[in-house]
């Protein structure tokens, strides 16, 4: 097969047989194989460095004092004609394992998001863990998508200026003692209702009313 690109070559140097369909064969190549060898190999190089091609199918760090300790990255995760990009922060960072315990050494928190207000209020838990919506009117939240067991999740519920909203509840939200809270009825009240997940309900865990 032609080596058309850095991550067909071959760590055995005797391997790398052509470059590209041109014959390496020491008794076959002419002067003007091995330019047109050469250049494809600074193609080759510049591909890599314009990140159009792969360098290798893994791809692996050492420590520059010990090169037994060794980082290895790979994609077998993603799915075939996806790619995925990692950003860094302008910060110097530490990579927490999920399966590991940790210790925050900094702030962490939720983006707080506001939910669209309407007849029935539509919550996507995968995007809005800490979320508040402003009540116009009387109205349904209905049952959350993207909810995973053990999610914590947070509404703050927000009278407008007018007040004496009402808020009803799917059946999958489950209060304490049965009975969902009454909100604060003044204008621009807020209340705050916390909520644990098992994937398929909503259980109240806390509630906080008129906070102020």
């Amino acid at each position: 097969m032609p080596l058309t690109k850095i991550s067909q070559y071959s760590q055995t140097a005797s391997s790398n047989t052509d470059i590209d369909s041109i014959d390496l064969g020491e008794g076959t190549m002419v002067p003007s194989d091995v330019n047109n060898a050469l250049r494809e190999v600074m193609a080759h190089l510049a591909d890599m460095n314009a990140g159009t091609a792969a360098i290798q199918d893994t791809f692996t760090l050492s420590d520059p004092a010990d090169d037994t300790k060794q980082v290895r990255l790979d994609a077998v995760g993603i799915t075939t004609g996806n790619t995925r990009v990692l950003t860094a922060p302008d910060a110097d960072v530490t990579i927490a394992g999920l399966e590991a315990a940790q210790e925050f050494t900094k702030t962490q928190n939720f983006n707080a998001t506001t939910l669209t207000d309407a007849a029935s209020i539509s919550w996507d838990a995968s995007a809005n863990q800490v979320t508040s919506v402003t009540l116009t009117d009387n109205r349904t939240l209905a049952a959350p998508t993207n909810m995973v067991d053990g999610g914590v999740y947070t509404l703050m519920a927000i009278q407008d200026g007018t007040g004496s909203r009402t808020l009803s509840y799917n059946a999958v939200f489950k209060f304490a003692g049965g009975a969902a809270p009454t909100l604060t009825t003044t204008a621009a009240a807020k209340d705050i209702l916390v909520f644990y997940s098992d994937g398929s309900n909503m259980y109240e865990v806390g509630r906080s009313l008129n906070v102020s």
